[in-house]
């Protein structure tokens, strides 16, 4: 019975050119029933055996000459795309729960913008940017056998934000440097066996703004020439090795948004920051530090190098009850303390060795619970 009203939509043109989005869905959360609907320009089905049937999926999409956007979710049956057989209106691809995907990889060029591959895709082991050459946003997320992600044919000059996130077989991103002169984003978490970060970033990524990296334990140090000039924020959590080599990235003119956080860290930090550790920041407005279990001091005349800085937050840091040195930055102007109960303690008594280097700073914020 769907099938027939598929087709009924099929036949008429009008119809068919009002779908901009298709949704297949072969399971849900909710259980394996049959379902079609066409809602405006999206049309969803559901449940519906013949959908893992690849001539059908194929059938589907070749009729719909108007389409933008798809979305495939649950499908146990191989999925295999052919780079001739989508659309050129397609620009957006969201694939979930399919663990048997194939990109024709080597021999088809695909035209799209935007591709989503997460949840226990299973068979994907490699994915090559050269496939894909249109491509500004890609986002890779729970793959469990991903290896690496490749580029013989650089550069890629449409990809403006890269996300590989728990992917815990990583091991490479782009062996000779990721080549992305447009790229401002990138974000990579919870990839246990990558080692490194891309090389050569300072020249091959002009443009990049935005570095957020998370538990990548095995990566122990920046690239060789550090990070791009460019680069706006930064966010690091879970990676002990960049962290020691903090003071050693240059200087990051640009630098406005500093995000540090201290777990898991095998090192007992009791004083932060280190001597020269934040030396070469002098656009850094934003600093916040998190989760430093063992933290006992906040160094004041390490800080006061950051002479454009206007909030420091200060995290989940236990046992941080001291601040050594003359006063924080008279540049700031936010000061929020949350979950240090020994310095929030402090500076809400006005303790006369921690009042006097924060008294100057117009708003002073407190959470404990």
């Amino acid at each position: 019975m769907v099938k027939q009203i598929l087709m009924r939509i099929f036949s008429s043109s009008l119809d068919a050119f009002k779908v901009y989005k298709l949704s297949m869905i072969k399971f849900d959360e909710c259980g394996n029933y049959t379902d079609m609907s066409l809602d405006g320009d999206s049309l969803s089905l559901k449940g519906c055996e013949w959908l893992e049937e690849s001539t059908f999926m194929a059938t589907i999409i070749h009729h719909l000459t108007c389409l933008q956007q798809i979305e495939i979710y649950g499908f146990l049956s191989a999925v295999s795309f052919q780079a001739n057989c989508l659309p050129k209106s397609l620009q957006k691809m969201e694939i979930t729960k399919c663990r048997k995907l194939e990109f024709s990889q080597q021999q088809h060029k695909y035209d799209l913008v935007e591709l989503q591959i997460k949840e226990n895709c299973d068979s994907l082991v490699s994915l090559s940017l050269n496939a894909f050459p249109n491509l500004k946003t890609l986002l890779i997320e729970e793959c469990s056998n991903l290896e690496s992600i490749t580029m013989s044919e650089p550069p890629h000059t449409a990809l403006q934000s890269l996300t590989i996130s728990w992917c815990r077989k990583l091991v490479s991103i782009t062996e000779g440097g990721l080549a992305a002169p447009n790229l401002t984003h990138l974000c990579v978490k919870f990839c246990d066996k990558l080692k490194a970060l891309p090389c050569k970033m300072d020249t091959l990524l002009p443009n990049l703004q935005s570095l957020d990296i998370e538990y990548c334990y095995g990566i122990s140090r920046f690239p060789e020439g550090g990070l791009p000039p460019t680069l706006k924020e930064l966010h690091m959590r879970g990676c002990e090795g960049l962290l020691r080599g903090l003071s050693s990235i240059g200087k990051l003119e640009a630098l406005t948004d500093l995000v540090i956080n201290g777990y898991p860290c095998e090192r007992i930090i009791k004083s932060f920051p280190e001597v020269g550790l934040l030396s070469q920041l002098p656009s850094l407005t934003t600093l916040e530090i998190r989760n430093f279990e063992d933290l006992e001091t906040l160094e004041c005349n390490e800080l006061l190098r950051l002479t454009s800085l206007q909030h420091l937050q200060i995290q989940f840091c236990e046992k941080l009850e001291n601040m050594a040195g003359d006063k924080l930055p008279s540049s700031l102007l936010l000061l929020q303390i949350e979950y240090c109960p020994l310095l929030g303690e402090h500076c809400r008594n006005k303790h006369q060795h921690v009042w006097p280097k924060i008294q100057h700073i117009p708003t002073i914020e407190f959470e404990d619970s």
